[in-house]
């Protein structure tokens, strides 16, 4: 009876050690799944297509450019193990690695990297935003225009590993170009400009990233999972990423309070002081500039002296204490902190802003042919509807009546509205918003050439276009430099073509338990390597 008594026990012991063990396993294998707040899914996930914010964000987790860099400025190589460069500048080598897969497990390819380009440059059925940007290639702009063959454009595949770009001119900022979605790769024969939402099928959007899309679900939420092909899979932490789509930030932090979301950015300044020295507050600045747009083919609105004086009766202090201790006021187009190509200062250090002066305004649209604002039409400011821009419109609105006499009407409209709106033209006075592509002057002054697609503005200024091809042209970062603060001279304080209002530091939380999360050079958030503890 002891011996049957002994074998019970060790089989009950046995068993339960079995289950225990299990439960372990269990623990251990349990998914990690982070919830992020994000914004609107407006734009596209395709990167030759109009890629706004839902492409900003999905390809920092699930795209590997060909290089990128990190928060030090530092070169970090992705898609691409290698690069050379001609001695005449011009030719451009890239050595893809030998382990870049799509999230099918084939092969990443120089022709994936070439499709992107070719399908933004599609004369007839690109809807890429940022087809300009490629012009730096032989070829490219004669291709856009439908003047030139596609195949003619200097961006070809030699092999499956090797990618070629021929440029027109030398270009001492080609890497950071790199950063852009036109740059980016998208299979050949699955990501085409004829199946306009392939990207919102996982199995149709294949991603050569650390995650990969499962599931889209338009303007509530997209989730990605890691990546078994990714070339660095096994030092991926995470295997899930939700991001949901919420638009007001009282919603995105009750979210993040209930625990719904771990994540989440764009916050309120009352949040920095109520989360003040808690390892949950992250605070970062970003390279970013809000400005009002004058339509210059409005009148009074083509009459520089009434920009002006609608630039220079703005008190930008007051405006940004009204919408919050994150605010501060802008008085160049290129962002506050984008640093300079030369020395550590900031570019805006360099220059000398123009300064607010509420007498002179009123002189400025006198001279125009309204006193006092007498006769002055009624314009509208048309902005994106969010609790933020509200209070922007409602000071802007408030100043100028104020300071000139002027009536402004307020249009606030949805962001698919707001964003056909800008991209047609018709607005009369625009709130614009601007985030580095890349870290550049350039990415911000050259949205604003004669044959920009992004010159919202309408303006067409030779003396602009001329300065923005001398830096262009120039290799001497000091000389490039010096053109640029010429063209945002002519821009801004000359012609107030773009009327700068304010930039911002981002305030964001995550639980601490979330560990891992790092920046690239333009202070985005990077969850590659992120973990949950």
């Amino acid at each position: 009876m002891k011996k049957g008594i002994s074998i019970i026990l060790a089989v009950i012991l046995g068993l339960s050690l079995i289950m225990a063990s299990g439960m372990a396993v269990a623990e251990t294998t349990e998914p990690k799944t982070l919830t992020v707040a994000g914004g609107s899914m407006d734009g596209s996930m395709d990167p030759a297509g109009f890629a706004l914010s839902t492409w900003n964000l999905f390809a920092r987790m699930c795209s590997l450019p060909l290089l990128s860099f990190n928060a030090s400025g530092e070169e970090v190589m992705g898609a691409a193990e290698s690069y050379t460069v001609s001695d005449d500048q011009l030719t451009w080598t890239f050595t893809l690695r030998a382990d870049g897969k799509w999230s099918d497990g084939s092969d990443v390819t120089a022709a994936d990297f070439v499709n992107t380009i070719q399908r933004a440059l599609d004369p007839e059925n690109s809807e890429s935003i940022y087809a300009e940007m490629l012009y730096g290639l032989v070829g490219a702009q004669e291709a856009n225009k439908g003047t030139g063959a596609m195949d003619a454009v200097g961006a070809t595949a030699t092999d499956d590993h090797t990618l070629v770009f021929q440029l027109t001119q030398p270009c001492p900022y080609f890497t950071k170009l790199l950063s852009l979605p036109v740059f980016y790769p998208s299979k050949v024969g699955v990501a085409t400009n004829e199946n306009k939402t392939w990207y919102k099928d996982p199995a149709t959007n294949l991603c050569n990233g650390a995650f990969m899309l499962t599931e889209y679900v338009q303007d509530q939420y997209y989730t990605v999972a890691r990546n078994p092909y990714y070339f660095d899979a096994a030092n991926v932490k995470l295997d899930t990423i939700v991001n949901r789509s919420i638009l007001d930030t009282q919603s995105t932090i009750a979210a993040y309070e209930s625990g719904e979301v771990q994540a989440c950015s764009g916050l309120p300044d009352y949040v920095e002081t109520q989360y003040a020295g808690s390892k949950e507050l992250t605070i970062w600045n970003m390279l970013t500039t809000t400005a009002i747009l004058p339509n210059v083919d409005v009148e009074p609105l083509n009459n520089e002296k009434v920009r002006e004086a609608i630039g220079l009766a703005l008190n930008r202090q007051a405006i940004c204490a009204s919408m919050g201790t994150n605010y501060e006021p802008s008085y160049t187009w290129v962002p506050k902190y984008m640093l300079s190509n030369v020395g550590d200062k900031f570019f805006s250090e360099e220059e000398t802003p123009f300064t607010e002066d509420a007498a002179k305004a009123q002189t400025l649209l006198a001279e125009a042919g309204y006193p006092g604002g007498a006769n002055f039409p009624v314009l509208s400011y048309t902005y994106p509807s969010s609790d933020k821009d509200a209070i922007l419109a409602q000071a802007i609105q408030a100043q100028l009546k104020a300071v000139l006499g002027i009536d402004i009407t307020l249009v606030a409209q949805e962001t698919e509205v707001y964003n056909a709106t800008k991209r047609e033209g018709t607005f009369q006075l625009l709130r614009y918003n601007w985030t580095a592509d890349f870290n550049d002057p350039i990415n911000y002054l050259a949205l604003y050439t004669s044959d920009s697609s992004l010159n919202y503005v309408h303006m067409k200024d030779a003396a602009y276009d001329e300065a923005i091809a001398a830096s262009n042209a120039a290799t001497d970062p000091a000389e490039r430099n010096a053109y640029l603060h010429t063209a945002q001279k002519i821009l801004i304080n000359d012609n107030f073509y773009v009327i700068p209002i304010s930039t911002m530091h981002y305030i964001g939380l995550c639980k601490e338990n979330v560990t891992g999360i790092t920046y690239n050079d333009k202070g985005e958030l990077i969850y590659t390597y992120c973990d949950i503890n």
